[in-house]
């Protein structure tokens, strides 16, 4: 055995001798050791004497730490594992309830081959070591070339304006191992401080220790994958009940993270309720993480978050962007990224029978050809559907989505600012789970996020925050371990990420694309860009014949030159192997990708076919934006006089005042009010844009342009957008919204443009983008599967968790990983009721009626004896002879409506449907909506024969 100084360091590094060759600290190295020789030594034991995975008796003789509470503290005990608490069905399974694999496979051992070597081959393609082994460059400015961090460009009003002047960060593996008890201690003790909104002066980072080493992370997950033994003592977990001490600190502790309660309140719960037992938020902390057996993984990063310290960045000492040192003066590491690991979550689902019931949905799909309801409509997941698994087993060779467990992910980013003053942005990154149904999908309790890219900037170099991802992603298409409820078997889990979307900016970081500042700004075609007058952003008109040795001079909208996956990944190998750097520029120019994205060493990820445009930023907040600012002359600084599409200023005006007097019509449960838009357009968020495009400025815009054809224009871009709203979209349909949006994109240049160059800027990016609409409904489904308004909506759940001013993304982080903690124990222990703080009303209250004959409506109070009137008896009498298909007079005859009837001011749709109420019957403050005016009908013909006949 390899000797150790007497006195090691806390910082001081060795090669770790358990396998794993990792760069640890000596306490880390020996618990791995320690850890390995238990656990196998107990696998050999389950070899000898193999036991049903879940039979009451399987982890009796083992021994197992937990907290029992004595007094005000916990101290760790040993306990048997026949002491666990009952189950909590009432029959507990047996052991031929599970159809389980044998605890050594061959499998398990070919499967970590293939994901180390997956792994390797991810780190040789993404940082080839034939490209410069820093991707940055000095050099750039010298030599007078673009500079990619000037994307933003002039476009402010666009979908880049919301990133301006961000950078990127990395962030490296921190050692978790329990047997390092004094690492453990203080870096929980960091937490505590980070979390804690009173002590706002502690380091973030203080205690942080920097252990990880590159590609070394997969082979150990892999070596853990192979102990069934320990997957199965995990598994006896699952289901059981927890005692009433355990409730209430989870109750507590629920309340405190959900609520975003100061740690100072938490501590008031003893004295507010004082015949309620209470713990130390510490305490607290370390029982939660004990029952989740979940913790974030932590990287070092970049101070101003360029990069993270992995793949090739894991032994640099400085950043490679901004120069900056990676640790501070004792060594630690000056700034953090937690991430989140998504396999023991993905795992917890699947072994939840409630959870795993819903997940089953894809599974039960029906694909039915020439009609799009859903992304698996989509050409791109069909296609998956016959390609095989990259790394699978030769002898057993398995397609995509093969097995009804096998699990469809969708990836979305965007920065945001936590402050007002918009200087500072940090960067979620969520996943979606697509085998949920889609009325539950995008349910905040269903996103996972797998980690938010702290500030102060943007990333410089995205890969390399992603690459924890990619890790767990490849050894998802491999294959990994899991329980299944559902059928109570132990099955090889499969994942695979089919869409990832954003807004522009976003996906340019993730694809590695230039965007405006190439020549090629489209991800999804070729079309050439015209670069505007003294401007280093390309514009993308489908003319060409007012530039100079345009070739070719004109674009057909209909026949565009797609981006192909196999010609993109040639290009963006071309740029990365590159001789110089100078010349990697000029080619990352011309192709418009700088290189090869992390994203494509995934099997199910398609260039562009994995990309498709985010619909919410692409219209919401850039093309109606846009028209706006044409029709108020503020576009940029074209002249806009004499120009048909302006509305007087008095005019505008008017229509705000419209605007805002409409709020008192429409029912709250279409969004938020839109206020006046001639005043307080800065305000308007995107789903008011919404409302206002699709309801609202058809009424007050008609008959205010001086030329009509600029509001014709404007109906058929309505009808457009409404179409592609639809939930299920024909064949016909989609030709439809194809042909239209090529045809308003070509009248938009002819009236906004106007074919001159000086106008170039009136046809940016965003414009052109709603050729690619259609092309996208094919290939992934509805716009509504990958639009961003749930990452809209998780970026807002973040900012009341941000305490401090001074660690604001330390609290971010803090607060994820408490949720993600608390889910863990709502799957593992069933505990969605209990640990539900929001009132739930049972039953019928009083004076409340759900009618035999229509069992999904329930009437509610006021309610009233009283004759009808001749009107609204006339009405009745009608509706019910087209109810029961009769004469009005034989209703007339049968059915006594002249005396007195029982009337109800409310009935509501159960399940979550909506609450209609009697405008007459119940009372109305004086800023309540009337709803009274809405007319409801079936769109899909009408707009399509509407704009049939615009056409």
């Amino acid at each position: 055995m390899e000797l150790e100084p007497a006195n090691p360091q806390r910082n001081s590094a060795c090669i770790c001798t358990c396998g794993c060759n990792r760069v640890v600290s000596y306490p880390t190295r020996r618990a791995h050791v320690a850890a390995k020789r238990a656990i196998a030594g107990e696998a050999e034991h389950a070899i000898d004497q193999p036991q049903p995975l879940r039979d009451t008796n399987v982890v009796a003789g083992r021994k197992r730490r937990r907290l029992t509470f004595f007094g005000d503290y916990y101290e760790e005990e040993q306990i048997d594992g026949s002491d666990f608490p009952p189950y909590r069905d009432d029959e507990p399974p047996q052991a031929n309830d599970v159809n389980s694999p044998p605890f050594h496979d061959q499998e398990a051992g070919l499967r970590s081959i293939h994901v180390d070597t997956r792994n390797q081959e991810t780190i040789a393609q993404r940082w080839s070591s034939s490209s410069r082994p820093i991707p940055g460059s000095s050099q750039r400015e010298e030599e007078g070339l673009d500079d990619d961090e000037a994307e933003d460009s002039e476009d402010s009003s666009e979908d880049w304006e919301d990133n301006n002047d961000l950078n990127d960060g990395i962030g490296e593996h921190e050692d978790r191992s329990e047997e390092g008890a004094e690492e453990e201690d203080q870096s929980e003790r960091n937490e505590d401080e980070n979390e804690d909104d009173s002590q706002d002066g502690a380091n973030e980072n203080e205690d942080s220790e920097d252990v990880s080493a590159p590609c070394t992370d997969i082979v150990s997950i892999s070596f853990w994958d192979r102990i069934s033994d320990e997957l199965a003592y995990k598994l006896m977990t699952t289901g059981l009940s927890l005692d009433s001490s355990d409730l209430s600190m989870l109750r507590q502790y629920a309340l405190k993270v959900e609520d975003h309660l100061t740690e100072s309140t938490f501590v008031k719960f003893k004295f507010a309720f004082p015949e309620s037992h209470h713990h130390t938020l510490r305490i607290t902390k370390r029982r939660i993480e004990l029952l989740s057996e979940f913790h974030s993984i932590r990287y070092s990063c970049c101070i101003n978050s360029c990069v993270c310290f992995t793949g090739l960045y894991n032994d640099l000492t400085q950043c490679p962007n901004c120069k900056e040192d990676r640790f501070n003066d004792r060594g630690q590491p000056r700034k953090v990224f937690d991430y989140l690991p998504l396999i023991p979550r993905l795992q917890a689902m699947s072994a939840n029978h409630q959870h795993a019931t819903k997940m089953r949905y894809r599974a039960h799909f029906v694909h039915q050809p020439g009609v799009t309801t859903d992304v698996f409509d989509g050409s791109h997941y069909q296609s998956l559907l016959s390609k095989l698994v990259p790394g699978s087993n030769n002898n057993n060779p398995f397609y995509h989505f093969s097995d009804e467990r096998d699990i469809a992910l969708g990836l979305s980013t965007d920065g945001f600012a936590p402050f007002k003053q918009r200087n500072k942005t940090c960067w979620p990154i969520i996943l979606f789970n697509y085998n949920l149904p889609p009325d539950i999908r995008f349910q905040k309790q269903y996103h996972l996020n797998v980690g938010t890219i702290p500030g102060p900037k943007k990333p410089w170099d995205m890969d390399s925050f992603l690459w924890p991802l990619i890790q767990e992603l490849i050894q998802l298409e491999i294959g990994v371990k899991a329980f299944d409820a559902v059928s109570k078997s132990v099955f090889l889990l499969h994942a695979y990420l089919i869409l990832v979307f954003g807004d522009i900016p976003a996906i340019a970081l993730v694809m590695r694309m230039k965007g405006a500042n190439g020549c090629s700004p489209c991800r999804v075609c070729k079309i050439a860009g015209v670069r505007g007058t003294n401007s280093k952003t390309y514009y993308v008109p489908l003319r060409h014949d007012q530039v100079p040795h345009s070739n070719p001079p004109r674009y057909d909208p209909s026949r565009l030159p797609l981006r192909i996956h196999n010609e993109l990944m040639d290009q963006a190998r071309e740029v990365q192997s590159a001789p110089n750097q100078t010349i990697s520029n000029q080619l990352a120019k011309q192709y418009g990708i700088k290189g090869i994205p992390i994203l494509s060493t995934l099997s199910a990820v398609s260039f562009p076919e994995s990309f498709p445009f985010d619909f919410m930023h692409l219209i919401w907040e850039n093309l109606i934006p846009n028209l706006i600012l044409f029709w108020t002359a503020s576009f940029k600084d074209l002249d806009h006089r004499d120009q048909g599409y302006t509305i007087p200023p008095e005019a505008w005006k008017e229509i705000g005042a419209s605007t805002a007097s409409c709020k008192v019509t429409i029912p709250a449960a279409f969004g938020a009010p839109v206020p006046n838009i001639a005043l307080l357009q800065s305000q308007m968020t995107s789903e008011m844009y919404s409302n206002w495009t699709l309801f609202i400025a058809p009424i007050v815009l008609r008959g205010r342009f001086c030329q009509p054809k600029y509001y014709q224009h404007f109906m058929k871009l309505v009808g457009l957008l409404k179409m592609c709203l639809e939930f299920e979209i024909s064949g016909e349909m989609l030709d439809v919204i194809d042909q239209g949006f090529q045809a308003w994109v070509e009248d938009y240049e002819k009236f906004y443009y106007a074919h001159h160059l000086n106008r170039l800027s009136a046809c940016p990016l965003t414009v052109h983008a709603l050729l690619h609409i259609a092309w996208g409904i094919r290939v992934a489904g509805p716009v509504w599967a990958y639009w961003a308004f749930p990452m809209e909506r998780h970026c807002n759940s973040l900012l009341p968790s941000i305490r401090s001013r001074r660690h604001p993304y330390a609290s971010i982080s803090a607060f994820v990983v408490a949720m993600v903690q608390l889910n863990q124990i709502r799957l593992k222990y069933n505990l969605f009721s209990e640990l539900n703080l929001n009132v739930v009303k049972q039953g019928l209250l009083k004076n409340e009626f759900i009618p035999h004959s229509y069992p999904s409506f329930k009437l509610s109070p006021p309610r009233r004896q009283q004759p009808l009137s001749a009107y609204l008896r006339d009405k009745l009498q009608a509706a019910l002879a087209t109810r029961f298909e009769e004469e009005k007079t034989t209703i007339q005859a049968l059915i006594d409506l002249d005396g007195p009837i029982t009337c109800y001011g409310r009935v509501t749709l159960l399940d979550g449907g909506d609450t209609i109420v009697g405008r007459d019957m119940v009372r109305q403050c004086e800023d309540s909506r009337d709803a009274s005016y809405i007319k409801v009908c079936h769109m899909s013909s009408l707009l399509k024969s509407q704009y049939l006949a615009w056409s």
